[in-house]
């Protein structure tokens, strides 16, 4: 033993002699924080970021861009602080709030990702850059162009509609991330939305109409719901072990904030005298009262303005969202190669709940080059309760992009848009607008997803992994945090990150599942006017998918119904692909009518011919589907269909709640998957003989 610890000890003297300072690791590499500092046209940026330490947010935002991670840094240059600094009138840097400095380093730095000027010219596309900064707020980035040489235009990037990225000083690499030399100061007002369009001068009517209803101070209350805490211990293991849903694995994340942000659909005085001769609030009142009726305007009870059924009040109301998507371009579908839904062919839109409860309005982006050959519009722009141009041929209401300089329309709850005009929900509205199929993504009807930016937009591939920069995230949303939402105790309500391969509508997903195969989910219906409905689920059969039973307002409607894979389904039902139903109507139309109606009388439809399983897709001039890519339909496949739930009566003056319990799921990877609904009034579904049919798409 004595020679064993003496060959022992030699044997680590040895060691200690082999080691030389040549075999000593030392780094030489550059953080952020050092190439910050190391560079001086950044010195008052520098200083800007040091000082968020003394910022009651936490972090000193100089440390945290000190280590390892992945950062994207838009530096100001000292000239681009000189500016920012007469403009808000300081002196210096360090006449600067501390928690000001900290909002401005927090809006300059995206924690999570490092976006090259490859990147971020794939973002042009949707107008915003979708990974928020550290300050949870969106960047707006298009195209710019500068002169490189004589004959040369070159290309690069405005942040904000304001601050260049320097095209000869970007993509700066640092062990940590990326830094771009930016020419301004970026603005990230910390007003809530209310306050930043009272200070708009050009909307001054609409302002004061969102006062004096109590609408504004809704939302100057409402940022964020700091009683939510995340953490449960049930979710803690789904981040760490994924689920096997739809034939893959499922890493998924709980939200870990849940803040409130709106939209406001303002129409400048300049529109509201020349079209509706509105000047002030009395006759602002009164063209609200033709429209929803109430009692004659009383400028001594002004009070009565903020009762939910004053029609002042519900035209304000009716123009307001509880939501706010991060950008102009996706209050819709996104569409295009990029997703399951083809530009050229649709105008994709969808319907939101407004701030007056019991109203949806329709918003629509122009893609259709028919439809604006034929009915004018500008492209990729959006429109509140455009019509449908079949049924009904208003065009709607223009919802501008942007405001004029130098307002700023983003706060930090939410945005306001200049429109051409008002929309309502009065009773032409009902008749010509909502005479229609009415089909929503179910994410649409919680406006948390696009609060806190649970929605994914670029959906290359499913998150089978725990990564930050995984590009579809998927959720766990527990029992609360969407508004009006039900989970038993051991459900899980799960949302699907798009995938441009799944075979659904914008290719995400809710899945309804369970460790113990028990999950009961209940949740409201958007309200539509007083009529009878066809309420429908849209699908896809998988093989490892359970059985469940519909409730409408606590009632049972039909048999369990199962989401399983079986080719029986398809003969019991009579289904016929749309391909097949087309070909056969050239020879025998009644033939082909009669199995289509044999299928609706049965309770099921094709899924929509206006989506598409994969990017392939092409017509011809005519609005024909072509050849190519026809079988990735899904009114071509006995997969994607949409199942009658009930037909029923719904009541205008309320949300009826539908529930969805298990009636079979033995294991946690059997799901009952949703992926949209549609309602549909009798005067579409229930049109027979020679009258206007609903269409496949």
């Amino acid at each position: 033993m004595l020679c064993a610890l003496c060959l022992t000890g030699m044997g680590i003297e040895s060691c200690q002699e082999d080691l030389s300072k040549e075999n000593y690791f030392v780094y030489t590499g550059q953080m952020m924080n050092q190439y910050l500092k190391n560079h001086e046209e950044f010195s008052k940026f520098t200083e800007i970021v040091e000082r968020s330490k003394e910022s009651t947010r936490g972090v000193n935002i100089m440390d945290l861009i000190s280590v390892y991670g992945r950062f994207t840094c838009f530096a100001p240059t000292n000239q681009a602080v000189d500016d920012y600094l007469a403009k808000n009138g300081y002196a210096t840097v360090a006449d600067i709030p501390d928690d000001v400095c900290d909002t401005i380093a927090r809006t300059h730095l995206i924690n999570g990702y490092m976006l090259s000027t490859m990147e971020l010219a794939d973002y042009t596309y949707y107008k915003s850059i979708s990974a928020p900064n550290m300050n949870d707020r969106t960047l707006g980035i298009d195209t710019a162009y500068v002169i490189e040489g004589k004959d040369t235009i070159a290309t690069t990037f405005r942040l904000n509609r304001t601050s260049v990225v320097d095209y000869y000083h970007c993509n700066d690499t640092v062990d940590n991330g990326i830094i771009h030399h930016i020419s301004e100061v970026l603005n990230s007002s910390t007003q809530t939305i209310n306050a930043l369009l009272g200070e708009n001068p050009h909307v001054r009517l609409f302002s004061d109409a969102l006062t004096l209803t109590g609408l504004g101070a809704i939302m100057a209350t409402k940022v964020e719901d700091l009683s939510y805490n995340y953490y449960d211990p049930k979710y803690e293991n789904y981040h760490k072990v994924p689920l096997f849903i739809g034939g893959q694995t499922n890493v998924s994340d709980v939200p870990l904030k849940r803040r409130y942000r709106f939209t406001i659909f303002a129409c400048p005085d300049s529109v509201l005298k020349e079209k509706y001769n509105i000047t002030d609030i009395p006759s602002f009142y009164n063209y609200a009262r033709s429209i929803y009726g109430g009692p004659e305007y009383d400028a001594n009870n002004l009070e009565a303005l903020k009762d939910p059924q004053n029609p002042l009040r519900r035209l304000i109301a009716y123009n307001c969202l509880p939501l706010a998507p991060a950008s102009y371009d996706r209050y819709t579908p996104i569409t295009g190669w990029r997703t399951n839904l083809p530009n050229e062919y649709i105008n994709p839109h969808a319907w939101f709940t407004t701030m007056d409860s019991l109203a949806m309005v329709k918003v629509l982006s122009l893609y259709s080059y028919r439809d604006i050959r034929e009915n004018g519009g500008v492209r990729k722009h959006i429109y509140l309760n455009r019509g449908d141009m079949k049924h009904c041929r208003d065009l709607g209401v223009h919802v501008l992009p942007d405001v004029d300089a130098p307002y700023e329309n983003k706060a930090i709850n939410g945005v306001y848009y200049y429109t051409d005009g008002l929309v309502d929900y009065g009773e032409k509205t009902k008749q010509n607008v909502f005479n229609t199929r009415i089909r929503f993504n179910l994410i649409h009807n919680f406006p948390e997803f696009h609060n806190n930016d649970l929605r994914n937009y670029q959906p290359w591939s499913p998150n089978s992994v725990s990564d930050v920069n995984s590009p579809a995230k998927n959720w766990i949303l527990p029992n609360g945090y969407l508004e009006g939402v039900k989970v038993n105790e051991d459900g899980i309500f799960m949302y699907q990150g798009a995938c441009s391969w799944y075979w659904n509508y914008e290719g995400d997903e809710f899945n309804l599942l369970s460790k113990v195969g028990k999950y009961d989910v209940e949740f409201y219906l958007p309200a539509v006017p007083d009529g009878t409905y066809q309420i429908r689920h849209g699908f896809c059969r998988w093989s490892n998918r359970g059985i469940c039973q519909f409730y409408l307002d606590g009632v049972p409607q039909g048999l369990p119904f199962d989401q399983r894979s079986r080719e029986e389904y398809s003969e019991k039902i009579g289904w016929k692909s749309i391909q097949d139903l087309n070909e056969m109507a050239k020879t025998n139309p009644e033939q082909a009518e009669a199995i289509k109606k044999n299928m609706h009388n049965n309770g099921w439809y094709h899924g929509p011919a206006s989506m598409f399983v994969t990017r392939q897709y092409s017509h011809d001039g005519n609005d024909a589907l072509s050849a190519m890519g026809v079988n990735d339909i899904l009114a071509n496949k006995n997969t994607d269909m949409r199942y009658v739930v009930a037909t029923a009566k719904l009541s205008g003056n309320k949300r009826h709640r539908v529930r969805i319990k298990s009636i079979w799921a033995p294991s946690p990877e059997t799901a009952v998957m949703m992926d949209y609904w549609e309602l549909v009034p009798k005067s579409v579904y229930g049109v027979d003989g020679e009258g206007m049919k609903e269409d496949d798409m």
